[in-house]
């Protein structure tokens, strides 16, 4: 049998596996631990051997917990590896992602998928980020954050993926034509996997920017669109990319209090990674114009070291 294979004694504890939902070995389930790279193929001493389907390689896939993202590497198989009918190369699942390798298709669950992943990622993020994600979590509900598809594919393939709520702030046949390149609006509610996410893998590394706000998603959305393109002194019209937070810690550091009550609307502050990451940029709109709050994240600040959180504004009961 093999070392991945369930058990009854198995089946309290496990967390996220692929179960076999077609093929000549239907019913399995195969568990996967955190930390390991489990190997699947016809040769029957990989950990996911499945000898009875002569069209899998003997090295077809393997797959990857990380306490964060399940990812999936094809390993140049013969007839290779499909997520949902698409053939990969390499892809990061979601829940209920199918994936197809031969004759086989499995499919990827867990028994609680949100305490087990929660549980992982509480295990898996110290540090620096650890701080962020809890200060984002606790500090700053309702969190948004603009996400910059242009940045990273990464990101978007991670946003395409997960089941939280997202827009791109383009609109129209041009918009369309842009999305892989578009700027995304996207909720992240205090339990979100995706939240999660971005701090592990996006943060210093210029994916975006987060806000707080008490609108509503599409009220949100409206606002922003008012200031992707800006009118140039001779008059042309170009993008303005204040979503990147290298541009948008320049730009709010020299807003007037006349420009920014227009600029911020209904967004009680924006959040962002400094020039050095261990640093939170908390730009929080006063009424009066922006007041810059840096947040040390680094597990060397003293006591009374950087500026509280500003969470004095609560949004309204629905």
């Amino acid at each position: 049998m093999s070392t991945i294979e369930n058990s009854a004694q198995q089946s309290n504890e496990r967390g996220w596996f692929l179960e076999t939902i077609s093929g000549p070995t239907g019913g399995r389930i195969n568990d996967l631990r955190l930390g390991q790279v489990i190997c699947f193929g016809r040769q029957a001493s990989v950990d996911g051997a499945f000898t009875n389907d002569a069209h899998m390689s003997r090295h077809h896939f393997s797959v990857e917990f990380d306490g964060i993202t399940c990812r999936i590497k094809d390993l140049n198989s013969r007839n290779g590896t499909f997520v949902n009918g698409s053939r990969v190369q390499e892809a990061v699942l979601a829940r209920h992602d199918l994936v197809t390798a031969g004759e086989t298709t499995f499919i990827l669950d867990s028994v609680n998928a949100e305490a087990s992943l929660a549980d992982a990622q509480a295990a898996s993020i110290g540090g620096p980020k650890g701080r962020l994600l809890s200060l984002l979590r606790d500090n700053f509900q309702p969190l948004y954050a603009i996400l910059d598809a242009a940045r990273d594919r990464y990101a978007l393939a991670l946003l395409l993926q997960s089941q939280t709520q997202y827009q791109s702030l383009y609109e129209g046949p041009q918009g369309e034509s842009l999305s892989d390149v578009a700027p995304y609006l996207v909720h992240l509610p205090k339990d979100s996997a995706l939240l999660s996410i971005l701090v592990q893998e996006g943060w210093g590394k210029s994916w975006g920017v987060y806000l707080k706000c008490c609108a509503e998603f599409q009220e949100v959305r409206r606002h922003l669109r008012h200031f992707l393109e800006v009118c140039q002194p001779d008059g042309e019209q170009v993008y303005f990319r204040f979503y990147d937070p290298r541009v948008l810690r320049v730009y709010l550091n020299n807003l007037g209090a006349a420009e920014a009550g227009p600029f911020l609307g209904p967004i009680h502050c924006y959040l962002m990674e400094d020039q050095k990451s261990d640093t939170l940029l908390q730009f929080v709109n006063t009424g009066q114009g922006v007041a810059k709050a840096p947040i040390t994240l680094s597990a060397t600040q003293r006591p009374g070291e950087g500026a509280a959180p500003a969470t004095e504004e609560t949004c309204a009961a629905s």
